[in-house]
This record gives C-alpha cells, structure tokens and sequence, in this order.
C-alpha cells in the first residue's frame, strides 16, 4: 500500500468513526528536528485547521489520539505504516 492510498483508507474510516492504527516519522520544522519513529494505536483524521499563514497544511494531516484525547498533526510524506503494515512508497 501507498503512503496515498493509506491516507485514503484513513479518511475513509474516520468519516465511519473507526478508528486504526499507524506510525509516522516526527518532524518539526521549526526545530528542525526529530523525536523519531511515533506509533499511534487508536485514531481518527480530523480536518486540517483553515489557517491562511501555514503553508504547508496541504501536506499535513491532522489526527486525534483516541487514547490520550490529544489532536496532533504529521507530515504526510512521513507516514511509514498503516494498520502495523509498512508502506511502500509515496506515490
């Protein structure tokens, strides 16, 4: 599976309420740093936040933690696995 095709296998569940596993790499631009590999259990994709100024929220995805009730957000190019299966490539 495609990094794209696993986001749209998670749009999908989450317009269901269902929520599925994944695990991304960290990436903070304005750190310009990374705590690593992040696996999330339970979530569900939220709508990116409309904020004119950012950029980059076209390549973002925005996700609550079922677990922890935490909203976080990730780079989509970074997404490494869905439901603990590796993704093969960007396209």
């Amino acid at each position: 599976m495609t990094v794209y095709e696993a986001i749209k296998e998670m749009r999908k569940r989450s317009e269901a309420h269902e929520p599925f596993a994944f695990s991304y790499m960290s990436y903070s631009l304005s750190r310009q740093k990374s705590d690593g590999e992040v696996e999330v259990a339970n979530a569900i994709l939220y709508k990116n936040p409309k904020n004119p100024e950012n950029e980059n929220r076209n390549y973002m995805l925005t996700y609550l933690d079922c677990s922890t009730r935490e909203v976080h957000q990730l780079w989509q190019p970074l997404l490494m696995s869905f439901e603990h299966e590796p993704l093969t490539s960007i396209d």
